[in-house]
Parts: C-alpha cells; structure tokens; sequence
C-alpha cells in the first residue's frame, strides 16, 4: 500500500507537468513559424496574411470578427484587432505549417488607438507568446519617412525593445514584377531597384532608431499575375525567402512586451512637436519664396535686372 502511492502519486505529477507543457507550448494552436505583419493603414497587410495561408487576395473575412484579414480598397483601417491563423505555406498541405498574425494599422492619433495598441500588446503577450518574424510592410510608394510611419514605428520599437529588430525583415507591397512597372522604376531618377529601396530605408531606419545592422527585405506581390512564369517564379522565390527567414529566427519571446499610456503620450507629443516643425520650416519657405517672387516683380517693374555673377579667377 504504501510502495503503490507514491507510484500513483509521480505518475500524477508527471501527466500534470506533461499536460502544463504542453499548454505553454501552444504549438497545437499556433504552429511555428510564427508571423507578425506590422504597418501602416492601407498597406496591404490583411492581403499578404491571406495570400500566405492560401486564400485569395480580396478575401472578405467572412469566418472572422472584428474585421480580421478582411481586406477594403478604403482609406479607413478594416482590421480593428490583432488576429491569428494557422495554416499551410500558401495553402499547400505539403509545405510548412505555421501561424500568421494579422493586425491593425496605425495612423498619428496614438492616443486615441490606445485599446487598439493594448489589445496587440496582450494578444501577442498572452496568447501567441512567442514571433519568428516582424514583417514591416511598406508600400513601394512610401520612399520616405512620413508622420504615420515615424510614430507607428517608434511605438513598435518602444512596444517590443531593440532586441525585435533581430526578427524583423521589411516588405515592399504594391511591387508589380511586370515588365511596364519594372521599366518605369528604372527610368526614374535614381532608379528604384530593390537595392535602393532596402538600402534607402536601411539608412533612414538607422538613423532614426535603434537598428544596428541592416534588414533583408522580400517584394511580395499579392497581386501577381498567375499567367506569367516570371510573376509566378518572383512571388514563388520571395515567399521561400520569407519561410526560410522565419525558420533561421530564434524565438522572440513577448512575455515582457508592454507599453504604458504615458509613453504612448509621450510619442504622441513627439509627433505633434515634428508636425509643427515641419510647419515652421514649411512656413519659412513659403515667405522666402513670396518675398523672391516680390523682389523680382520689383525689379521686372523698373526694368532692372541682377547683375551677372563674376568669372573666378585662376
């Protein structure tokens, strides 16, 4: 009797600690890799969820709430909470199984997004735990660093700590592989290679956060077309590309992610202090500019004109 329950009694222990494993683990609910898409409204995140699990582009959201991976043509944010599915790699039962976490977008109003914010934070807290991959999505339009960009940004980097940057990897959408688009990008000036756009905001992230080495970068076009090989082959290369990136990740673990409302505050008052200089500077050049259309009106009235610069001597 007392040689049976003590057996009785690990054998108990060991189930429970099993079952407790298993549960932290999560992997039953939330397959690795795990992948975040972080942007701005209107960037196409919902689109590149759906499309890596293998559902259509413009899929409705239908099986889902609170707008999850429904995707609008509309200005407004559609996604109003953070969402997980998990599926196959592009819908192909042969591929990886693994999770995609869809989320809102934020704009230049933190403050008033603050629910919005909590619920990533406790989302990816509490119930995914652990991300392979932050996908920072931009459109290939946005060559520079705007108001909702800089903000959405500042609050991912106080949100998660500099340590995220090491399972971040940026996406160019709206990238058309076609033989048109790929003609008019390089007419530009400078050309607009995937090298310059990776490199160029390489550069301004470095500058203006905590990134010490510079990202990769995919250019995964969701709206490909099917017909063409080379579309077909791009899409096929820079998915396998995302894939292998994510599973090359240790973990990132976010059970110390948080963010407080004064900090959310704080950037808000970052913000509106760079919108007003931004306006200041902007002031100053529109008086510049009507005070030197003033002068020259002055000069054409009286028939005057500049006197031509001197030659530099030798």
């Amino acid at each position: 009797m007392w040689i049976i329950a003590p057996q009785i009694f690990v054998l108990t222990i060991v189930l429970h600690i099993s079952h407790g494993a298993r549960t932290t683990n999560n992997e039953d609910r939330y397959p690795s890799p795990r992948v975040v898409i972080l942007g701005a409204t209107g960037v196409g995140k919902s689109s590149l969820a759906n499309v890596l699990v293998g559902r259509d582009k413009n899929y409705g959201g239908r099986n889902f709430r609170n707008g999850c991976f429904k995707v609008s043509t509309g200005l407004d944010s559609i996604t109003k909470q953070t969402c997980a599915d998990q599926g196959y790699w592009l819908g192909d039962s042969n591929m990886q199984r693994f999770t995609v976490i869809d989320t809102p977008g934020f704009g230049d109003q933190l403050v008033e997004e603050e629910k919005t914010i909590e619920n990533l934070v406790t989302t990816l807290r509490d119930e995914i735990k652990y991300v392979h991959v932050f996908i920072i999505a931009f459109k290939q339009t946005d060559n520079r660093m705007t108001n909702s960009l800089r903000s959405m940004i500042s609050l991912f980097e106080k949100m998660f700590g500099n340590k995220f940057w090491d399972n971040a990897i940026l996406e160019a959408t709206h990238w058309n592989h076609g033989t048109d688009a790929e003609r008019i990008r390089q007419a530009s000036q400078p050309a607009l290679t995937q090298k310059f756009w990776t490199d160029e905001f390489n550069r301004i992230l470095k500058k203006e956060y905590n990134l010490q080495k510079d990202l990769k970068s995919i250019f995964i076009d969701t709206f490909y077309h099917h017909e063409s090989s080379h579309e077909s082959d791009t899409f096929t290369n820079n998915s396998q590309a995302l894939l292998d990136f994510s599973l090359s990740r240790k973990a990132f673990q976010c059970k110390d992610i948080e963010i407080a409302l004064t900090e959310i505050m704080q950037l808000q008052n970052d913000l509106e202090n760079l919108k007003k200089e931004e306006e200041d500077k902007q002031n100053v050049i529109d008086s510049l500019t009507e005070e030197k259309l003033r002068l020259e009106e002055t000069l054409d009235h009286y028939g005057l004109t500049t006197a031509a610069p001197l030659p530099e001597k030798h």
